[in-house]
């Protein structure tokens, strides 16, 4: 989400400034700059998305900035179901102890209805492993279960983890960087979900050195690196944002590329989008993965994963492969 200087005004004018688009179709591969060719070989192949289904729309009180709005978790839903990504990182649940909590809502909210189904399930299907982080259960990890497993969760199974950064007491706890191990054709490597704090760089930069820092989030040698990190590394500066560039892109030694970002377009394209105000804050990196990402409704011949309005951000997609 956007800084909070500019959030409020932002929500009125996003609410008069939704655009249309055509249904989600599976997203082309480009060839990138900042990561190494794919193959073709299904054996080696690896699609992956990360998206952040929240909306500061009025419409969306008092569940605001999150999916909230049955219609558009229906769209969702459908297209998320349709592209099959064998890992998703998802951001801005809305969990059912928030219903639970907030009886009052609008007409057409998710919570005005009854469902034994949480809603990170309904977005994705029966063919899903899911794991949630259990500060909040905004953010949750998926592998589809064709494709592999969440280690530590059973095989379409609805999980919970206490592997996420820990803020200090000064900073905000509703937001979350959750991690998990998975194993994915015979491989096993890390997946990190960021959903980064969006207020306060001290903040932000105290949970993205948990990533990256010994005894942090990652434990295994490989990870896939995913998320809404609240950050836009072309078109802002502050020490988070310093101290990410030198974990990533080219003036790291870290071994960590993007596969989103300028490793599709430079400048690239953005996954968040205002009326005068657009910022590329969703990311997808790694340290042993080939490939390049699109950003849905952004990147050419894609389309939004809302349908056309709904979400603030926009969703990354991509057939990624294993290096070796």
């Amino acid at each position: 989400m956007p800084h909070s200087s500019v959030q409020g005004l932002l929500a009125i004018l996003f609410a008069f400034g939704m655009g249309w688009s055509l249904s989600v179709q599976p997203s082309v591969l480009i060839q990138g700059r900042a990561s190494i060719p794919t193959m073709n070989n299904e054996r080696h192949a690896l699609t992956v998305l990360t998206v952040n289904v929240g909306n500061t729309s009025p419409l969306c009180w008092p569940y605001f900035v999150k999916l909230c709005r049955k219609a558009v978790e229906t769209r969702i839903a459908r297209n998320l179901q349709a592209l099959r990504p064998d890992v998703v990182a998802i951001q801005e649940t809305l969990p059912p102890w928030m219903c639970e909590n907030r009886r009052l809502t609008l007409p057409g909210s998710v919570c005005a209805g009854s469902s034994d189904v949480p809603q990170v399930r309904r977005l994705l299907g029966p063919d899903y492993t899911i794991v949630c982080e259990t500060r909040n259960a905004f953010e949750c990890i998926a592998v589809r279960t064709g494709a592999g497993e969440i280690l530590g969760c059973e095989p379409g199974a609805l999980c919970d983890t206490d592997r996420f950064e820990r803020q200090p007491e000064d900073c905000r706890h509703s937001v979350s960087i959750m991690a998990a191990t998975v194993r994915v054709k015979g491989r096993t490597f890390d997946v990190v979900n960021a959903h980064a704090e969006n207020r306060s760089p001290a903040c932000r930069l105290a949970a993205i050195r948990q990533v990256f820092e010994p005894d942090g989030l990652i434990r295994e040698k490989k990870a896939l690196i995913m998320g809404d990190f609240n950050l836009d590394p072309w078109r802002e500066d502050d020490p988070s944002i310093r101290y990410w560039r030198q974990q990533i892109g080219i003036d790291s030694d870290s071994g960590y590329v993007y596969h989103s970002g300028i490793a599709e377009r430079h400048p690239p394209y953005p996954t968040l989008r205002y009326p005068l105000f657009t910022r590329t804050y969703d990311h997808v990196a790694s340290n042993f993965l080939g490939g390049t990402t699109r950003v849905l409704g952004e990147s050419p011949k894609t389309a939004r994963l809302d349908g056309g309005w709904g979400m603030d951000h926009r969703a990354v997609h991509g057939h990624l492969s294993f290096a070796e």
